[in-house]
């Protein structure tokens, strides 16, 4: 027997049932746009289309159709596999896929606590940026920063985000940053790319624009692909960056980065960070634990910030 591209498969079988890659990314997990690059890496190894499509949406060829109960089916019995197979898998094990920027810059600086409450808990985490599929890859939980993920998972709020420029106190000092200043002529930027699909997220064009910024100064400076590296450049003293709140929260709380314009200046993000997980899964008793540790971690968190 030869099985291959299984995720594909899986985009497929979700997407004759819902009728639209939109559905069926909230089955999976995953983006719309990542249903359909899975789709079509199925139809270049195929060498036909699954799929007919047109401006007012997609309709599956016939051979799809024909394959359609098959895909089902099978899926539900290797559903079926795998959760015989959890069973005998260690109640202590728990596999974890994150963000990587809010694994660095907000749950590694927290982590100690969990460890320290829960030292039989054996905690992996998978910090790759990369899209899983919790229905296909062996991950008890994910920790996503994005729209709801369907009626497949559970899920838990964590909290939202703001976008806000911050600063070493050092730095504001020296380019005179305050509340009041409306011109970035002169100072330096630090610019983060590659960032999120949220619609709601701003760069500093857009947030300048926002707050009756000098439009003329937003665009120079130095471009970085992480987050990480941008608060680093910024607690260095090198430069202005825009980032999230929960980002540079451990940051503000060690003083080693400020807010130079205050908490007036910041835009709300329309994303939120969420707790998910497969309802078909039997939880263990170190998910249990994990979900309640970061429920109470994220509470204390909402109450910090709302006092900043």
């Amino acid at each position: 027997m030869r099985l291959t591209h299984l995720n594909a498969l899986r985009a497929l079988d979700a997407t004759l049932r819902h009728g639209s890659f939109t559905e069926a990314a909230l089955e999976l997990g995953i983006t719309p746009a990542a249903v359909g690059q899975r789709v079509r890496s199925l139809e270049l190894y195929l060498g036909k289309d699954v799929f007919i499509r047109s401006s007012t949406g997609i309709e599956p060829t016939s051979d799809a159709r024909n394959v359609a109960s098959h895909l089902t089916e099978g899926f539900a019995k290797v559903a079926v596999a795998l959760d015989a197979l959890a069973q005998t898998k260690s109640e202590d094990a728990l596999r974890v896929t994150l963000p990587e920027s809010f694994a660095e810059n907000w749950l590694a600086p927290s982590l100690s606590g969990f460890n320290h409450q829960n030292p039989e808990v054996d905690l992996h985490l998978d910090a790759s940026n990369r899209d899983v599929d919790l229905m296909a890859e062996e991950f008890d939980l994910a920790i996503r920063y994005g729209a709801t993920s369907g009626h497949h998972f559970e899920e838990r709020v964590l909290f939202g985000d703001y976008v806000v420029p911050v600063c070493s106190p050092e730095f504001a000092k020296q380019y005179v940053l305050n509340p009041e200043l409306r011109s970035l002529e002169g100072v330096p930027l630090v610019h983060v790319t590659n960032r999120t699909g949220d619609p709601g997220w701003v760069g500093f064009e857009k947030w300048g624009e926002t707050f009756n910024f000098d439009l003329a100064h937003l665009s120079h400076g130095v471009r970085f692909s992480k987050t990480g590296s941008g608060l680093q450049a910024a607690i260095a003293g090198q430069g202005l960056v825009l980032c999230g709140v929960v980002e540079a929260f451990h940051a503000f709380r060690s003083g080693s980065l400020i807010l130079p314009f205050g908490t007036r200046l910041k835009s709300e993000t329309r994303y939120q960070y969420r707790l998910v997980w497969l309802q078909s899964r039997a939880s263990s008793a170190a998910l249990n634990k994990f979900v309640r540790w970061m429920e109470a971690r994220a509470a204390e968190f909402r109450d910090e910030l709302s006092r900043l």
